[in-house]
């Protein structure tokens, strides 16, 4: 509340606010500024870093597929016919096979053929030194699968595949059939493992230039799937590959398949991810994937989620030579890759509003060590017009209030001071005595309940003039001045009301006897020569005297005018009864 009254003040007001105003603005220009050249960087760089992690990713995924080409080259070099019966070179396929996935043997580590009759061999490799050569016979309906070392080594005992299985009927050998180069096959979920696999193929031909087989090599997507798994860009921002058709390759937020109700795998396509963000940037490529599908490279684009949060993505496509078509996208909110800007945003503005608080509480603590002596100024100016003539003002400071108030304590000297003689002036005198019995401050009261007022009239002094001439009739005055002080208390008063007239006023006294006394005491400190005019005139020295007239508060008078009149009266009836002191020569 203290706080509020301070500020309430005009001068207060006009001294804080508009250096708080100017903070203000100020620090909002600033961090407006800051923050608009802040999130133009942030959203340049946020572009280059969603566009090189799309590449990024872009360019792992090629090297996931690249290695197939090289792997069905060894497996089947171009130009090599195939006999109608496999049984004839098991070995040498074995041979080629174990050649070939020992190229990739992380990625590309299954290879396999299947002909026109239904025969099917493959070799899959778990490891350097382990590997499982797969086999089914036309005339059979499953396939034996039978364990090996090394590129000759002795097989194994088989193991029997229950399971109906020919290669005609599976995705990878229509896809080759009638292909006249290397293709790959629709993504499928492999037999064995049940993971997504991407299949190169390659139609193989007979001695007599008619097709024969499809040799194939597996790149299992599951590697693909732990990498943008593993892969962090932003808080909330996702990572994913898939098909121009919207399925799911890979994913940061999903697997690439799911389990089915009734047991079944199934793929995952973008419209159906558990995030949002995949769906929504699904949504948005649509109309672009339709639009651009020939067109390579890296591009930008931005959209908004279902709450209008502004979202950046970026995408690539992925080709090759055997008609390869993958998308890599990377989408990032842009509340992620402004939160530290945002961050510093935030505590810009709490920044601001401690800076505010501090000018607020160093502003008004100045102000109030500012406005306190101008409200002492301003109440001993009101004191003043009342009439209160002995103000005082203990301002010790040497800044210009300080000088105010000195002023102040001047004007007040000189308004209270008769510019002659240096006692109380007529106007003070006439303040003092209104002031008095009205008793505006109780706590004078006591000391105002009563007084004594004496009016001074000084004899001879018209023969001082008329001989000396007024320059030394203003000296006697100032000596007269002087000697009366000398009989006076602190807080009495000794007045100049006109002329050769005093007045003299004694607090809290109202006594007969007491003024008898006084009268003695005034005769007593006038009669000596006046030493300012000793010398002047041949043989003689020169004395004042006066006659003198008393008035009581209250017993006379109950106001200032009265009891000056009544003294005043008094004084012409001292006169005129000759009690003056005799003059002396």
């Amino acid at each position: 509340m203290n706080l509020f009254l301070r500020f309430s003040s005009s001068l207060a007001r006009v001294l804080i606010l508009p250096f708080v105003v100017l903070i203000l603005v100020l620090s909002l220009l600033v961090g407006l500024l800051s923050y608009m050249a802040g999130t133009h960087a942030v959203m340049e760089v946020a572009q280059q870093m969603l566009e090189r992690t799309t590449e990024r990713v872009a360019v792992t995924v090629e090297q996931h597929v690249a290695g197939a080409a090289a792997v069905l080259e060894a497996a089947f070099p171009r130009g090599l016919t195939a006999t109608s019966d496999f049984n004839d070179e098991l070995d040498v396929l074995r041979a080629r096979f174990w050649i070939a996935t020992s190229l990739h043997p992380d990625l590309d580590n299954y290879v396999y053929y299947g002909n026109r009759r239904g025969d099917f061999v493959g070799l899959f490799r778990s490891a350097p030194t382990a590997g499982e050569l797969r086999v089914k016979r036309a005339a059979d309906n499953f396939r034996s699968a039978y364990s090996c070392d090394s590129i000759a080594g002795v097989l194994g005992m088989p193991k029997i595949d229950n399971t109906s299985f020919d290669p005609r009927q599976r995705p990878w050998y229509g896809a080759a059939e009638h292909s006249d180069r290397d293709t790959w096959s629709d993504i499928y979920i492999n037999y064995w493992d049940k993971d997504l696999v991407a299949t190169r193929v390659r139609r193989v031909l007979a001695e007599d230039g008619t097709f024969e087989g499809v040799v194939a090599t597996d790149i299992s997507l599951r590697a693909l799937n732990d990498f943008v798994k593993g892969m962090h860009v932003s808080a909330h921002g996702m990572v994913f590959i898939m098909e121009a058709n919207g399925q799911l390759l890979a994913s940061s937020a999903d697997d690439n398949v799911f389990v089915m109700q009734h047991g079944q795998m199934a793929r995952l396509s973008a419209d159906h991810s558990s995030a949002p963000v995949i769906r929504i940037a699904y949504a948005a490529l649509q109309k672009r994937i339709a639009e651009e599908q020939n067109i390579g490279g890296t591009s930008n684009f931005m959209f908004k989620d279902n709450d209008g949060a502004q979202i950046y993505a970026s995408y690539s496509w992925i080709r090759d030579d055997a008609g390869l078509a993958w998308l890599t996208v990377v989408a990032v909110p842009r509340s992620d890759l402004l939160q530290t800007l945002d961050a510093n945003a935030r505590w810009t503005v709490v920044i601001v509003v401690v800076a505010i608080a501090l000018a607020l509480l160093l502003g008004l603590s100045i102000v109030h060590w500012v406005v306190r002596d101008v409200r002492r100024l301003s109440r001993a100016a009101t004191r003043l017009g009342k009439g209160q003539m002995n103000v005082s003002l203990k301002i010790t400071r040497r800044d210009e209030i300080g000088q105010l108030a000195r002023n102040f304590m001047a004007m007040q000297s000189e308004l209270n001071t008769d510019k002659l003689t240096g006692v109380t002036s007529r106007a003070a005198l006439l303040r003092y005595l209104d002031a008095a019995v009205h008793r505006r401050d109780r706590r004078q009261a006591e000391k105002f309940a009563q007084f004594t007022v004496m009016f001074l009239d000084l004899n001879r002094f018209k023969a001082i003039n008329d001989t000396l001439g007024h320059e030394y009739g203003d000296l006697a005055l100032i000596e007269v001045g002087q000697r009366l002080r000398t009989i006076m208390r602190d807080d009495d008063l000794v007045a100049r009301f006109g002329g050769d007239e005093f007045v003299l006023v004694f607090w809290g006294i109202a006594d007969a006897d007491f003024a008898d006394k006084l009268r003695g005491k005034i005769e007593q400190v006038l009669a000596p020569h006046l030493l300012c005019l000793q010398g002047l005139v041949d043989g003689k020295h020169m004395t004042v005297g006066a006659s003198i007239g008393v008035a009581f508060y209250p017993q006379d008078g109950k106001d200032a005018e009265t009891l000056i009149k009544l003294a005043d009266q008094g004084m012409y009836l001292h006169k005129a009864a000759g009690r003056t002191p005799a003059e002396t020569a």
